[in-house]
Formats: C-alpha cells, structure tokens, sequence
C-alpha cells in the first residue's frame, strides 16, 4: 500500500440513482479485461463502470443494477446514515438488504445472505449467489479463469472466456532490463489514493496498473511481472504498464493495483517479484 502524490484535480460528482446502481448489459464480444467477470448462460456481461469483485470473504459481489437487468428485479434504495437499503421486488416477492449486514428479509421472514451487500465507491454491490439461488440459478465458479457463471436455463456452461496463458501474455518484445523488486498491493479506496481512483496521468485504475520510482522505471513504461503468488492476479505472470507513482515507492520498489476491498488487497503482503522492463 502507498500514500498518493497527484499533479492532477479531481472531484466526486453527487450520489445519484444511476450511478449509485450501477449498469449491465449482456453482450458476446470480449470485454475489456478485469480479475472477475461474470456470465449468464453463454454471454460475458459487461459491466460499463462499476466492476464486480471478490470480497474479503471471497464472496463473488456484483452492482446491484445487475440484479434488475438480469434476474429482472425492480430495485429501490434509500440511504441510511452511511449504509444503504436496497428493497428488491418481483412479482409476489420482496427482499431488503442492508449493506454491511448478513441478513436479508424475504417477505418478511428473515434469511441469511452469502456474504454481506456492500456500499463502495458509491455503488451497492449484493453477493451474486444469494439471489441467483432464490430464482432457482444454478452459479458455477471458474478459478482458471475467474469467471462467476449464473446458468439461467439449468445447463453447465463453459467459459465464455479463457485467460490468456503466460507465454501468450507476454509480447515478443527485447528486454531493456531485469530487476529483482519488493512489490506491494493497494486498492481504488480514495484513502489510500489522496481521495481519487485514478492514476498518475488521469486515467481510472484497472489491473495492468503500477506505481513505480520513476527514476528506476520510466513512467509509461511497459513491464511483465513474474514471481508473485496472489490469486487476484494473472497465474504465471502479468503485462503491467508503469501508470503511477507513490511516496513510499523509491529505489527497487513497485506497487500492483489489485480490484477489490482494501482487506482483500493487503493479503498480497509484501513480496519479491522479477520486473522486466521492455523496450
């Protein structure tokens, strides 16, 4: 983790219904990559901002708007001090979830959630399994590929997508350099990013992004990354462009921005890791 120096502006618009939901909308082309990705039946969905994620409970969370344009819930939300309650209802049933907590109410009667809805970045995000299973979906997990399948029609499918492997990931391109590096991890949570979610050039922080020292390893910088053990990133190995800087980032020091809670972040620990620096 790493305290934030920006030479760059940044403020957060107010919370609205839309972007506090959150959007999905199921397609066939490849997404853009991200560490978890979610499929209903065959087709990948896309999630335009607000990404799913796994939890400090490795529970698989999704945008609650997910739940509306997918399972076909009508979904309404009202803030409660820094929580929120989101009422989900179709036909006959309604569910109330409060984010933080493990119950739900269902029709009243009480049940427990896998896992807790969460409020993050202004977004809810409700655990994907609890209500695909209350419509009777059967949910698949990928480890390979990290890929949460909800099957709709009570089939098995297989991935929609495949990582790449590592010889496929890495470009045929020289080597400037090899250093050997300690390599931390941090999060979009504003507070370990001086209040914003972007790095070093403005751009929104996805995986692929990282902190270096600048005088070590350029900014823009292409780099591939072996040597770390941390399910929430590429097995094998990973492309990575040098998109950021940090105060604690100085000498043989690099900082992988992971998606997901702080807590899940910081399992990475501290780690020594071989960086390529590529021409």
């Amino acid at each position: 983790m790493k305290q934030r120096i920006f030479q760059h502006a940044f403020f957060s618009c107010a919370l609205l219904a839309s972007g506090l939901l959150g959007s999905a909308a199921s397609v066939h082309a490849e997404p853009v990559s991200h560490s978890v990705k979610v499929q209903v039946n065959d087709d990948l969905v896309t999630f335009p901002d607000a990404q799913p994620y796994i939890d400090e409970q490795d529970k698989l969370q999704v945008p609650v708007r997910f739940i509306s344009d997918e399972l076909g819930y009508k979904v309404d939300w009202v803030m409660n001090g820094s929580a929120v309650t989101v009422t989900l209802t179709k036909g006959d049933r309604t569910i109330i979830v409060d984010t933080g907590s493990g119950k739900a109410l269902v029709n009243g009667n009480e049940a427990d959630l896998d896992g807790s809805p969460q409020f993050r970045m202004g977004r809810v995000y409700v655990p994907l399994r609890f209500l695909a299973e209350r419509e009777g979906f059967m949910v698949q997990w990928d480890n390979n590929n990290r890929i949460g399948i909800v099957c709709k029609d009570g089939k098995y499918h297989a991935p929609a997508w495949y990582a790449p492997s590592p010889a496929a990931a890495k470009p045929r391109a020289a080597v400037e350099k090899t250093l050997t590096v300690k390599a931390s991890a941090y999060s979009d949570d504003p507070a370990e990013n001086a209040g914003t979610s972007m790095d070093y050039f403005g751009n929104p922080l996805k995986l692929g992004t990282i902190a270096v020292d600048p005088d070590v390893i350029p900014l823009g910088s292409k780099v591939y990354i072996t040597g770390y053990t941390f399910d929430g990133l590429p097995a094998g190995g990973m492309m990575a462009t040098a998109a950021d800087i940090g105060g604690a980032i100085r000498g043989n020091r690099i900082d992988i921005f992971i998606p997901g809670t702080p807590d899940y972040v910081s399992r990475f620990g501290l780690q020594n890791v071989k960086v390529e620096v590529l021409r």
